[in-house]
């Protein structure tokens, strides 16, 4: 008798330190907020205190026994059901017969009957400290009102103080029209009692799940941050091993997270005294994160992880400003698609400009148009062909989608149209319903006096800072993939008419420039991988892993040099030769932080190279020990690589231009600017002047005596933002200008190429591509070679 009372003294003891709480799970019909008798209960839904997880019984309720960092309790909200926000209750104060009823509301609309579902992923808005958030966030809304969106995901940092009280008023589920849930970050974690206190306050449960079709879905917390938490992260894998114990055998799951916790295909994480959790165990599909403000997606095993870059602003490794939008199979499998902000059904002619259309070898002439609208994606493109007396001059013709950007055909004329001028009218009718009209004019057969596009291919692939090489007779270029669809590879184009000769794919991305150097065509891409390809066929020649694995993702591009390659950064920065592929170096003298646009530069006796947010290093040309290194301000800003000039490094960084000595790193001259250079823009040295490209000035021109400014060229708006920070509606050039006779040429963000006169910056030539143009221009002989976000390669001839 004595040793039961002790136990049930014992067991009160426990009840006291840590209550009991109790509840039902129920569909509110009335909406009342109350369990009403007769109301529908809910059976086999999975309720948490943040440790324990339970389902409730047949009439919907639920009993946890507590824990000692209780301060809520929260349900798994089940698909078909949404709980408007209200899927977590708060527990401190808790008294006696307390009880936690969820009351939800059926809500299958966006969801298809296989399970199948598509949702929005937005990271790392940081509203903190700017302005017109609604601009992006109303184009949100009309996206998933559109393309019918099952829930948005926020991954984290909202951003400080005032982004977390402000952010919810921007997006959450009442405005956008669907469930919007939300994440923490690392500048989420602020001053307070506890890191969390204030996210808490407005968002609920840093750790919860829900389920959507046939997927669970799971929301974990960045583990570190600005202040420090009060959860460890064995609290949170504890938490997710009852969760995923809950859910039936084979059901697919995704994670939700600020960041990515694992660099390997290993996701196995110890929870303490020899307990661990292995991922591998469960059908865990995907890892969302954000943090980096990058466009990355990889294979690490069973398990696709996916980077989303910010939705408003240039990513801090000039990733595009876009969101993702997901789909998701009834197996849990994941495709995805950027949508990049700010474009309101934007429409050009790529291939008619300055009075000629493209035609081919047969007569045909060509047809590309470069289209987009953020809130709702294309659905057919048509042109009709009229003369000046609005007759018709040929049938209406259907274009083809060749990219996210990009519609193709070929059309003919009758003879008779020769010498006349022909009026083409493009109709675009987006998925929303809405219809954008745009009007353009050739002659037919004119006398070409003028810069003219000769051709324009296609490479069904998105293209970034990939400058096209001209050798061999053949145009070599790389291509983007930010959703591993396959589209990453290189291709070579005939020089002459711009036919595909080959395609070498490639694992991931390749986001900046390539080179050619002995009959070999040297890239590398996102994950490290070094490629040296047959100049004539593509084959491989060699291949190499960098010594680069997890984050940031390589951005980077590579150059080549008397017969070596100089690939990589940071510690992963090495020296190849490039008929065997044999390492001659590595740096180990400076470590890389976040991702550059830059490539190493050869000088005399120094390799130059850079990385994001840290600094500009000089190594040993021959030993690869470094000589020096810049990490001031302003340097620390690293995007363009310098010129060197006649023994002088010329780079503008940050908010400043500086002169450079190449083998100590002392700084000759250091400008200060107006304005931000931070672009991919390798400054272009004349006789008197260095012209470049800014962040939101357009292309700027310096006096080479008194470094005044001479002249700018005003671009106009960027489509798409890249320069890290930068917002609508900023005016960027982030390719390098070239100089052509007396004419500067240079691609815009705006989506035109541009020709202005070295003297005084006028403009002399525009090429309206419709597509943000990111990577240099090059000339060849008589020829220039120039490339667009939408995939297009171009090839013009100069006037004689």
């Amino acid at each position: 008798m004595r040793k039961t009372y002790l136990l049930l003294l014992m067991l009160g003891c426990t009840l006291a330190g840590h209550a009991t709480y109790r509840g039902r799970v129920y569909v509110d019909s009335n909406r009342n907020g109350v369990y009403d008798k007769g109301e529908k209960t809910l059976r086999n839904v999975c309720v948490s205190d943040g440790l324990h997880v339970v389902k409730t019984g047949a009439d919907g309720t639920y009993s946890l026994p507590g824990h000692e960092r209780q301060r809520f309790v929260f349900i798994t909200t089940p698909s078909g059901y949404s709980a408007e926000g209200k899927y977590y209750l708060r527990t401190e104060g808790n008294q006696e017969g307390q009880t936690y009823d969820f009351g939800l509301q059926e809500w299958n609309r966006c969801i298809g009957k296989d399970g199948s579902h598509r949702f929005v992923h937005v990271a790392d808005t940081e509203i903190f400290n700017t302005v017109n958030q609604e601009d992006w966030a109303n184009e949100l809304r009309d996206y998933a009102a559109n393309e019918k969106v099952a829930f948005m995901v926020h991954t984290g940092d909202i951003c400080y103080e005032n982004g977390l009280i402000n952010h919810i008023r921007l997006m959450n589920t009442s405005n956008m029209g669907c469930p919007v849930f939300y994440g923490i970050g690392n500048h989420d974690l602020v001053k307070g009692k506890y890191g969390e206190e204030l996210f808490e306050s407005i968002y609920g449960p840093v750790c919860y799940s829900f389920d959507v079709g046939s997927t669970h879905y799971i929301m974990t917390p960045m583990l570190g941050g600005d202040y420090q938490p009060s959860y460890k992260a064995r609290d949170v894998f504890r938490w997710v091993k009852n969760d995923l114990e809950q859910q039936p055998e084979g059901k697919p799951v995704i994670f939700f997270n600020h960041d990515l916790i694992s660099y390997t295909d290993q996701f196995v994480f110890d929870l303490g005294d020899g307990e661990t959790l292995d991922l591998s165990a469960y059908n865990v599909k995907g890892w969302f994160y954000g943090h980096w403000h990058s466009h990355f997606v990889r294979q690490q095993g069973r398990i696709r992880t996916v980077s989303t870059s910010t939705p408003d602003k240039g990513g801090i490794d000039h990733a595009t400003s876009a969101f993702r939008v997901v789909d998701i199979d009834r197996q849990g499998n994941i495709e995805s698609r950027l949508r990049y902000t700010y474009i309101h059904q934007s429409v050009a002619f790529a291939s008619i400009a300055n009075d000629v259309c493209v035609q081919d070898e047969t007569g045909d002439f060509l047809l590309s148009i470069n289209t987009y609208h953020t809130a709702a994606p294309a659905k057919s493109v048509t042109c009709s062909f009229t003369d000046n007396n609005g007759a018709s001059l040929a049938p209406v013709k259907s274009l083809a989608p060749q990219s996210d950007w990009n519609w193709r055909a070929h059309f003919r004329l009758p003879e008779t149209c020769r010498g006349r001028r022909i009026f083409v009218t493009a109709t675009v009718r987006f998925s929303d319903g809405s219809i954008a009209k745009e009007r353009t004019s050739f002659v037919y057969d004119s006398p070409h006096n003028v810069l003219h596009a000769d051709w324009v291919t296609n490479l069904k692939a998105n293209l970034l800072y990939t400058q096209p090489v001209v050798a061999e007779g053949k145009v070599f270029i790389a291509s983007l993939d930010e959703e591993l669809r396959g589209e990453a590879a290189v291709f070579a184009l005939d020089a002459e008419t711009g036919k595909q000769l080959w395609r070498h794919e490639v694992r991931n991305s390749i986001k900046n420039n390539i080179a050619y150097a002995e009959g070999t065509v040297l890239a590398q891409d996102a994950e490290g991988y070094l490629y040296a390809l047959d100049a004539g066929t593509g084959a491989v020649k060699w291949e190499k892993k960098l010594a680069l694995d997890g984050l940031p993702l390589v951005l980077e591009g590579l150059t080549v040099d008397r017969g070596k390659v100089y690939a990589g950064t940071g510690h992963g920065l090495a020296v190849y030769d490039i008929a065997s592929g044999e390492q001659i170096w590595r740096n180990v003298g400076w470590q890389r932080n976040q991702a550059a646009t830059c490539h190493p530069l050869v000088t005399e006796d120094v390799l130059v190279m850079g990385t994001q947010w840290s600094g500009l290093y000089g190594n040993d040309l021959k030993t690869g020990d470094l000589r020096w290194k810049l990490e001031e301000p302003d340097i620390r800003e690293r995007g363009a690589t310098p010129a060197y000039v006649d023994g002088l490094l010329y780079m503008a960084s940050g908010n400043a231009f500086f002169v450079i000595e190449p083998s100590t790193g002392h700084i000759i001259l250091r400008k200060p600017l107006p304005f931000s250079a931070n672009t991919n823009s390798t400054p272009l040295l004349t006789d008197r002047l260095v012209i470049f490209g800014t962040q939101g000035c357009g292309l700027v021109a310096l006096d080479r005596e008194t470094w005044e400014e001479v002249w700018r060229v005003q671009t106009r708006p960027s489509l798409i933002y890249t320069s890290p920070y930068s917002r609508h509606p900023v005016a960027t050039v982030d390719s390098s200008p070239i100089l052509v006779g007396d004419i500067v040429y240079f691609g815009a963000s705006d989506g035109i190429l541009y020709g202005v006169n070295r003297q005084d910056g006028q403009v002399v030539w525009k090429h309206r591509t419709g597509a943000p143009v990111f990577s240099s221009l090059t000339n060849v002989g008589n020829r220039l070679f120039a490339a667009d976000y939408s995939g297009n390669v171009y090839a013009f001839t100069l006037p004689e």
